[in-house]
């Protein structure tokens, strides 16, 4: 009997170092990773950042999605339900896009709502500081670094969805290119042409493994290119 003690004690002993040599090599790991994080923290966002002019891959490549342009104006003209063209006006962004189904794809038809596009401030985005140094068209945009050692907005405002304009609105996204004007209308005074302002773009497809949208920010790509 007192052997078998003897043994139940040393085999406890071993599964304790074990573990102890185990949290150990954790804890060591995650210092690493935490200062590696710390040396180069945004190397990755970058990447993953859509902007003006971009090719947007849109869920997984179903779909190719690109801004070309946006722009503030406190007037703009929409197609009701009636296809009745109506002056709408207040403090509104357009933004014009291109939109087209890939050719590869195998989703079912999909029909454009005014879900699947809205605006948004900062949230979630963030850009490197050495990204925009000296980028054009950058200058007038009112950013603060965050504590992620990065930028975003100092604007803030509601997410917002689209104009329900029937020029794009039930429209059916074919493999030929689209473009529309996606008009949107905030409250406050917030211009594209001032402010980081961010575009979702969502097609709901139907299909679990494609739901995941995209942002495109509302800015050229930054470059320190003169």
């Amino acid at each position: 009997m007192k052997e078998f003690f003897v043994k139940l004690f040393d085999i406890h002993s071993t599964l304790g170092k074990i573990f102890t040599t185990s949290t150990s090599i954790l804890v060591i790991l995650g210092v690493i990773g935490s200062i590696s994080k710390w040396i180069n923290p945004q190397n990755s966002i970058v990447e993953e950042n859509y902007f003006i002019g971009d090719k947007v891959p849109l869920h997984d490549n179903n779909y190719e999605f690109i801004v070309n342009y946006a722009f503030s104006s406190t007037e703009y003209s929409i197609v009701n339900k009636d296809g009745v063209i109506e002056s709408i006006e207040g403090n509104l962004i357009i933004v014009n896009i291109t939109l087209s189904k890939s050719l590869i794809s195998e989703l079912k038809p999909y029909y454009i709502s005014v879900n699947d596009f809205k605006i948004k401030d900062h949230t979630g985005v963030y850009i490197p500081l050495n990204s925009i140094m000296g980028a054009m068209g950058w200058d007038a945009i009112d950013l603060h670094i965050d504590d992620k050692n990065g930028v975003m907005s100092s604007t803030s405002f509601q997410t917002t969805k689209a104009y329900k304009d029937y020029s794009y609105y039930e429209q059916q996204v074919s493999t030929e290119q689209a473009t529309y004007n996606i008009v949107f209308s905030l409250a406050d005074n917030v211009k594209v042409e001032n402010d980081l302002i961010v575009l979702e773009v969502d097609f709901y497809v139907g299909n679990i493994q494609h739901r995941k949208g995209s942002d495109i920010i509302l800015l050229p790509k930054p470059s320190n290119e003169s």
